[in-house]
């Protein structure tokens, strides 16, 4: 039982830390798409409203692609980066 135990956390750090590394590629790419934006002059309004865009194809796409607990897990992740993404805008 404790092995099992073992095995089991093993496997929730494990997908922790692919978590981890993904929404660290999300957010590279963010900003990486941030800064093409403003160097093509868009307002950073606009930059948002492309951002949260991007994020809904995202959303879809891994409700399309993922299933069961997984497709959960990045669906809240990407949720949570659309929320990223919006709360320049909020705060203004």
């Amino acid at each position: 039982m404790d092995s099992f135990k073992h095995v089991i956390n093993s496997l929730l750090q494990l997908l922790i830390q692919l978590g981890n590394v993904i929404v660290g590629w999300i957010v590279i790419i963010e900003m990486w798409l941030r800064a093409q934006l403003l160097q093509m002059g868009v307002a950073p309004q606009l930059q948002s409203v492309i951002l949260l865009a991007f994020a809904v194809v995202l959303i879809l796409g891994a409700l399309k692609l993922f299933g069961g607990l997984i497709r959960v897990a990045v669906v809240l992740v990407l949720i949570l980066i659309a929320i990223h993404i919006l709360m320049p805008v909020l705060q203004h």
